[in-house]
């Protein structure tokens, strides 16, 4: 018997503990109570963050604004009567709206009258203005006293808002905010003498939070009978004011400078001369203005093991035929183009070392970089004379130097230089200028898609004085347009009585304006190729990255 009721208790465990005064049973009744309320509980809190979430959605999408992203005129103009404008170009985000905007400089004699008027300058002046990438809509306009010399926009560390463009005209060195088009400074120009472009930006030197620059002073007119030193300032961006003393850049016949960065970084300055290019480091030039500058800037050891132990100048390449030298955009290690008479090469930075060189006759205007094969590496646009009114359009290999495309267009100067804007392809769409037709008073634009390079599509317009043209993405990735500046060209021209134009055309507006150009004369084009060339360029998206 005692064992059957030991076996009953270990086969019904739970039917044996309710036997035992049914404690049990109570407390399974309490524990289900208490769990019916903590579901309650749970149950409410989950409405309630629905209800929340839903507040938050409702919230964002009705009561607060999106950001709404400016829509673009495909093409738009700005037109000043009774001007002269200059050979100038800047694109800055003056409104904050994310597309860049548009900077020009222009003399006008009337129809700024009040303008200059109401800045107490003399009739006429020059105008610095602004325009709305979008539409052309003017920004804001700022007076400066006439006689122009030279202007940059997007300069670093100007005044206290960080950026702005500086103008050098009549006897001033003006800084202009770029969002407002005010005076951030102005100081005399008594430090320079001449004070050309390029502007060389420095880090930090006077320990004031802001970037600095510096000007270089020669006379690059190799016919002048004056002697004039080159000699470099250093100026704060804060203030403008002058930072040390001049430094003498004890080299002879200077005609041309560069600032250019290695690939660890170092700054030198690099001189075009009558017996070659030579390039020195602005750290040394900055403790010679004053001791202790130089520990912002780097050197780099390759080149300086080359410098001369007394004047500091390395020798980078020897020519009494030199002409033009270029950084190379987009290369790694950064290189330099270098132009004579009648060659251009390659010097390879890293190992100064010349690469390739290739022979030419006169070139025309400055070269263009881009990418037109698929090595990855930037091939370069040129322009040279071939005589008879004819230009001959090449693209030189970036690796080798050899020709891998070319065309013969007719022309007339001055004529604008070839631009390029790259593509998220990994290759550029290249745009140039010329006519074909000898007869026709008209100027082309023609667009060059290297996959497709034996067709051009062309478009024609009339005949005008184009002074700036500048290809370039307005807005991250996309509004790939170009800019055309036309009428007097105040270097040139005294008389302000025809109107100065800016223009913007989005690029691919022109693939429905244009006609489909072969590269060789005698080739048939069939509707099927002219039909795939448009549909390429339809399909185009850009890159921001040069």
């Amino acid at each position: 018997m005692t064992d059957e009721s030991g076996r009953g208790g270990e086969a019904e465990p739970l039917k044996d503990g309710e036997a035992e005064g049914g404690v049990t049973k109570e407390k399974s009744c309490a524990g289900k109570l208490g769990l019916s309320h903590l579901t309650g509980w749970r149950t409410a809190a989950f409405l309630l963050s629905i209800f929340l979430c839903l507040a938050v959605i409702f919230a964002f999408s009705f009561i607060l604004p999106c950001p709404v992203r400016p829509q673009y005129v495909s093409t738009w103009n700005r037109t000043v009567p009774d001007a002269a404008t200059f050979d100038f170009l800047a694109v800055e985000d003056a409104n904050e709206d994310k597309v860049l905007d548009v900077f020009f400089i222009y003399r006008d004699a009337d129809a700024s009258r009040n303008t200059c008027l109401n800045a107490d300058l003399s009739v006429p002046c020059l105008v610095l203005t602004a325009v709305d990438g979008t539409n052309g809509k003017s920004l804001w306009k700022r007076a400066l006293s006439a006689e122009f010399d030279w202007v940059e926009c997007g300069v670093k560390g100007l005044g206290h808002k960080g950026s702005g463009c500086l103008v050098a005209h009549a006897d001033n060195l003006t800084a202009v905010d770029k969002k407002t088009g005010q005076i951030m400074w102005q100081h005399s120009r008594s430090t320079l003498m001449h004070g050309n472009l390029p502007l060389i930006s420095v880090p930090d030197l006077n320990s004031d939070g802001k970037e600095d620059f510096a000007v270089l002073s020669y006379n690059p007119d190799a016919l002048s009978f004056t002697p004039t030193p080159t000699e470099l300032v250093f100026f704060s961006g804060k203030s403008g004011d002058q930072l040390g003393s001049r430094v003498n850049v004890d080299v002879n016949g200077v005609f041309a400078h560069l600032h250019f960065k290695t690939a660890s970084g170092a700054s030198y300055l690099l001189l075009l001369t009558d017996s070659g290019l030579y390039a020195v480091s602005l750290g040394r030039l900055a403790a010679l203005a004053k001791p202790g500058f130089e520990s912002a800037l780097k050197k780099e050891k390759s080149w300086e093991e080359l410098s001369d132990i007394h004047t500091g100048f390395i020798s980078l390449y020897q020519s009494g035929f030199l002409k033009r030298v270029l950084a190379v955009q987009g290369s790694n290690p950064p290189s330099l183009l270098i132009q004579t008479d009648s060659s251009v090469s390659l010097l390879q930075t890293d190992k100064l070392k010349t690469a390739w060189t290739t022979n030419t006759s006169t070139l025309l205007s400055e070269p263009t970089f881009g990418q037109f094969d698929k090595d990855g590496i930037p091939d370069i646009m040129i322009e040279e004379d071939a005589g008879n009114q004819t230009k001959r359009v090449m693209v030189l290999s970036g690796h080798s130097g050899v020709v891998l495309w070319e065309v013969s267009l007719l022309f007339w100067p001055p004529s604008p230089r070839p631009a390029s804007v790259l593509t998220l392809n990994t290759y550029s769409v290249f745009m140039l200028w010329g006519q074909t037709n000898q007869t026709s008073q008209m100027q082309s634009s023609f667009l060059l898609h290297p996959r497709y390079s034996k067709l051009l599509l062309e478009r024609r317009k009339s005949s005008q004085n184009i002074v700036s043209f500048k290809a370039t993405l307005l807005e991250r990735g996309r509004h790939a347009s170009y800019l055309v500046l036309t009428g007097p060209d105040g270097r040139r021209h005294t008389d302000d009585s025809e109107p100065v134009i800016l223009t913007k055309r989005k690029i691919k507006k022109d693939v429905e304006e244009s006609e489909v150009y072969g590269v060789t004369a005698d080739e048939l084009i069939s509707q099927d190729a002219e039909d795939s060339v448009r549909e390429a360029f339809h399909r185009l998206r850009f890159s921001e990255i040069q």
